[in-house]
Formats: structure tokens, C-alpha cells, sequence
């Protein structure tokens, strides 16, 4: 087998100058959550399949399932959330409602790899559980444009409302399959287009009057005020309409105090996400500068899918970033943090003899936070230097013979190109400061 055929596709692999800039962003966005006031969970990446089959609708035939050793039928995890519904069914007594959480973890689907997408890759949930405020509506939406401008990325935050798809819905006179096909149909705009909805519309054999309603309804746009107002004029007069109405209302009031992001949430009516599930707010996340990526972060409420031990259903809503695609994103439009290291201190190696000296300097600058490689190949002091400098590290020491005897240490920053003789006493202060001015 070839060299270049051995990693499975759908998978990755990923050697340092990808992973420190993909921890780093991971640490970004747990940052984020943990401002937000979300608190870390946890849980094994292998469910007893019954947990997970029968949850997914068109989605199940992508979970990966097997018989352990014990003839058990095992899956691994499709998503976060079902492993959360059990979390809250098993420890709901220990846990202090709404529960704000947080989780990191690989997810596995057997799906076709394509730009963005893999068969093992990074989730981040967070969710907020038994609460049906629109309090929390606002926070998700807020999260998710917070983590993108805490990642230097445009983007838009496009949110909709269930209730306003079924207003819709009702208006055309529609209900049951023909209603959630109408919305599956619509929630294809990104990519074919008001045109392409409409023919697809008339191609499923939907009446005249119903392409009428969604023609009109696609043409509304606008600011939010505007769009509200749209939504008003071609939806006032459906049953389900109010009360979505007033919470889009709602939100875009709470909002307008943020006058720096008020332009990034936008109420898009083609929203029209997780149909099986999502019972209010819906939302997508698209990058400015490449929307063609599709969505990096997402989410909506869910008031029927998390259920208590005592048979009542939590309202909860959240959102999912699937990481490794948001890197991908990022990484496409040269956004992706820029890390060749972690290492702050590089101590180039003169002589075997000195191996203890080394060690013993490193160990004072680790024990005072700093992160120290000691090189330890014998070769040439210039192409020591290279490789320090190839890597991105701020600060090289140099100690050798003559500043050993003179219990001196010559510290050279690569940033400047200044080196200077610090007393070997003085030189954890040094560093410190030289790692603070910059």
C-alpha cells in the first residue's frame, strides 16, 4: 500500500504547525463559553447504541455502530446533545437548573468527505437547559457572534423562527408532509436561490397560490425592522405568527444596544434548520469573507427533545460549532491563528559537559511559567540558532564555556535581533521581562 493511502478519508491527521494553531483557536472558544458563564461537561465517546438509534431520522444510517467484546451493540457518538438528554436523565438531582454546559469532543459520522467535512471531527456544544426565556434566545445569539469577533472573523449571525416557517406554512393552507417539505424546500435558498426554490416549488407539484406566498415571502429583506414589518404585512393574519413574531421582536430590542453588532444579527425568514427538532429561535453562522463555507457555527431551541427524569420536557436551547470545519474556514481566508510554537525559551547545547547546567536552567525558568526546549542534538551553534528561528521562538540562551565561568548567560532575542549578558542570577527576571514586553 502506498504511503500516501494509509490515512482513511474522512479522517485527519495533524502534525504541529496545524494543531497549536487548532488549540489555539479550541482554547479561544472555550474562553468564550466559560465568559458566558457555561460550565465544562464531559462524556464517553462510545453509547449503548439503543441511546442513540431511532434519534436521528435520516441521519442514523451515518452513526458508526459494532459489537464489543461483551456482544454488546455499541455506537460512537453522532452528536453532543443525546449524550447530554442522558447526562440530564441520569444526574438531574446533582445538577442546579437552567444548567449552562459546555463540552468539547470528537464526534464520528459515516459520511462523504467533502470541503468541510469529515467523518471524525471536533464538536462544541453549548446549551442552556430548562429555560424558555428569551433571555437565553439572546445569549446564544450574542455567544455566537462574541466567539467569531473573539477569533478576528467576520461574520453573520442569520436567525429565524420556527413559528414564522408554520405562520407560512399555514397560510398556504399546508399542514403535515406537504408543510415540513415546503420548508425543507425553502431551507435550500442558500444554495439554488429564490429561483431555484420556486422551480422546485413548481417541479413537487405545489399550487400556484403557494408559489404566490413563497415568492413573496423570499422577497422580504431589508434591515430587521424591515424585514419584522414584511413579516407582519404577508403573515399577520396565521394562528401561529404571534407569538414568534414577538420574540424575534423581542430579540432585535434587546439587541440594539449593541450598536457595533447589531449588524451582524439578521433576521433571515429562509432559515428553516433542523425540522425534526428545533421548536423556536433557529440560527447560522457564515464568514463574511467566505460564505461559500457554509455554516461554522449553529443552533436554535429545542423545548421538546431533553426530558427530566420526572417525564417533564426541559425547554433548552444552544449551539454547535463543529471546530475542525471552523478551522478549515478559517484557515481559508488566512484567518486561523498564526502558532509555529509554544516554546518560549530555546537553550542552544555547547558541550555535553554542561548537559546539567542546562537542565538546571530550564528547571528555574519552568517552575516561574516559562516554557523552555533545551536542543539536543550536537550540531554547529548557527544551525541551532536556525532552527529557533525557523520556529518562531522569542528568546535564545546561549551558555557556554566562558559564560559558565563567568556565571553569565547571553540571552538574544530573536524578535529584535538584541542580545545581551545577563548575570546568571538575574536571568529568570530577565526572561520574564523580556517575554512581558512584547
Amino acid at each position: 500500500m502506498s504511503s500516501d493511502n494509509l490515512l482513511l478519508g474522512g479522517f485527519q491527521d495533524f502534525l504541529p504547525e496545524r494543531m497549536l494553531p487548532r488549540n489555539a483557536l479550541i482554547a479561544t472558544a472555550r474562553s468564550c463559553f466559560e465568559r458566558f458563564g457555561f460550565l465544562a461537561q464531559d462524556t464517553p465517546c462510545v453509547e449503548r447504541a439503543e441511546l442513540l438509534l431511532g434519534r436521528y431520522g435520516e441521519g442514523e444510517k451515518l452513526i458508526y455502530s459494532f459489537r464489543d467484546r461483551g456482544a454488546r451493540l455499541v455506537s460512537l457518538r453522532y452528536d453532543l446533545t443525546v449524550p447530554l438528554s442522558r447526562i440530564i436523565k441520569m444526574y438531574a438531582d446533582k445538577i442546579s437548573f437552567p444548567y449552562r454546559r459546555y463540552q468539547v469532543g470528537m464526534v464520528w459520522r459515516a459520511d462523504r468527505p467533502g470541503k468541510g467535512r469529515y467523518r471524525e471531527f471536533m464538536q462544541m456544544d453549548a446549551d442552556i437547559i430548562d429555560d424558555d426565556s428569551v433571555l437565553a434566545d439572546v445569549e446564544i445569539l450574542l455567544l455566537a457572534n462574541y466567539l467569531m469577533e473573539s477569533l478576528g472573523a467576520q461574520a453573520v449571525v442569520r436567525f429565524n423562527c420556527r413559528q414564522i416557517l408554520d405562520a407560512l406554512v399555514e397560510v398556504c393552507g399546508l399542514s403535515g408532509a406537504e408543510g415540513v417539505n415546503l420548508m425543507r424546500i425553502i431551507d435550500k435558498f442558500d444554495k439554488v436561490g429564490k429561483s431555484g426554490v420556486l422551480a422546485e416549488l413548481n417541479e413537487a407539484g405545489f399550487a400556484g397560490n403557494v408559489i404566490k406566498q413563497v415568492d413573496a415571502y423570499l422577497k422580504i429583506g431589508g434591515t430587521n425592522g424591515e424585514v419584522l414589518s414584511g413579516l407582519a404585512d404577508l403573515l399577520n393574519g396565521a394562528s401561529m405568527f404571534q407569538s414568534g413574531f414577538e420574540r424575534l421582536c423581542v430579540i432585535i430590542d434587546a439587541i440594539k444596544q449593541f450598536d457595533d453588532r447589531i449588524a451582524n444579527l439578521k433576521i433571515d425568514p429562509t432559515i428553516a434548520r433542523g425540522l425534526d427538532y428545533y421548536t423556536g429561535v433557529i440560527f447560522e453562522t457564515a464568514l463574511f469573507a467566505n460564505p461559500d463555507f457554509g455554516s461554522v457555527c449553529s443552533g436554535g431551541r429545542y423545548d421538546r427533545l431533553i426530558e427530566h427524569p420526572d417525564g417533564r420536557m426541559l425547554p433548552s436551547i444552544g449551539l454547535s460549532v463543529g471546530i475542525d470545519r471552523l478551522f478549515s474556514a478559517m484557515e481559508s481566508i488566512n484567518k486561523a491563528p498564526s502558532i509555529k510554537t509554544t516554546t518560549q525559551v530555546f537553550i542552544v547545547s555547547f558541550d555535553d559537559g554542561a548537559i546539567a547546567e542546562y537542565l538546571k536552567l530550564a528547571d528555574e525558568l519552568r517552575r516561574a511559567a516559562v516554557t523552555v526546549e533545551i536542543f539536543s542534538r550536537s550540531i554547529k551553534v548557527a544551525k541551532q540558532m536556525k532552527v529557533a528561528n525557523s520556529r518562531n521562538v522569542p528568546l535564545v540562551l546561549l551558555v557556554g564555556s566562558d559564560e559558565m565561568s563567568r556565571s553569565q548567560v547571553v540571552l538574544k532575542d530573536m524578535r529584535t535581533g538584541v542580545q545581551k549578558v545577563v548575570a546568571r542570577s538575574e536571568i529568570v527576571s530577565a526572561v520574564l521581562q523580556a517575554l512581558d514586553t512584547k
